[in-house]
């Protein structure tokens, strides 16, 4: 009478003739031990028993960049295990799967700012550009600029006059900066990645007092 076999016996048979299966289980072997690594790293000071980095004996700090390696350390033994076992360890998905949090990482940081641009856009409302600093708002996405795309997209202010200008968005802001136009309104905080400016709608007016030029600028 033949012996059943067992869980573990069958689930090496099925990854055996399932050589995608094998290559999944690679990725994502790669992909949970580099996040695990990248989670104890960034959350290295909650984890340690002390306050500030510099605190900590070498030993520890030592360990902080080893734990940074690992992922990298592992990568290697996987492809020395590639030329030592053979074929059936798919190094390369091992790879891709380490690879996969950095590359989500990356594209977060570069993708993100635009993508929360489009999510926080919105209709051109006169009334609320005029008195944003009247109403309760996010200090990073201020009314004027999730409208200002709209805005821009809905009139074209060239040609317009002063009036016009005014009768629509209001009189412009007094500030220092761009005294090479003639209408400066405050936007927000500069979106992108590297948000460490503000960003204006200036508008240059020619003799007969009509708008000449507009655009967006970063002081």
């Amino acid at each position: 009478m033949t012996k059943a076999k067992s869980w573990s016996e069958r689930s090496a048979i099925t990854l055996a003739e399932s050589p995608w299966k094998q290559r999944l289980l690679y990725f994502l072997a790669g992909a949970i031990f580099t996040s695990i690594c990248g989670f104890i790293q960034f959350k290295w000071m909650d984890i340690v028993p002390y306050a500030a980095f510099d605190q900590q004996p070498a030993w520890l700090k030592g360990t902080k960049g080893l734990v940074g390696w690992l992922p990298w350390i592992a990568l290697a033994a996987v492809i020395v295990f590639r030329f030592m076992k053979g074929r059936h360890i798919h190094a390369g998905f091992y790879f891709l799967g380490t690879a996969a949090p950095f590359a989500i990482l990356l594209g977060s940081l570069f993708l993100g700012p635009s993508l929360g641009d489009y999510r926080h856009r919105q209709s051109f409302d006169a009334a609320l550009w005029r008195n944003q600093e009247k109403v309760e708002q996010d200090t990073k996405w201020p009314p004027r600029l999730c409208m200002v795309d709209d805005l821009l997209q809905k009139h074209q202010f060239k040609g317009m006059d002063r009036e016009q200008v005014v009768a629509l968005i209001g009189e412009p802001d007094k500030t220092e900066y761009f005294r090479d136009w003639d209408f400066v309104y405050l936007l927000g905080p500069e979106r992108g990645l590297f948000g460490i400016d503000s960003e204006w709608l200036v508008f240059r007016y020619d003799n007969q007092k009509k708008v000449t030029e507009y655009k967006i600028v970063r002081d």
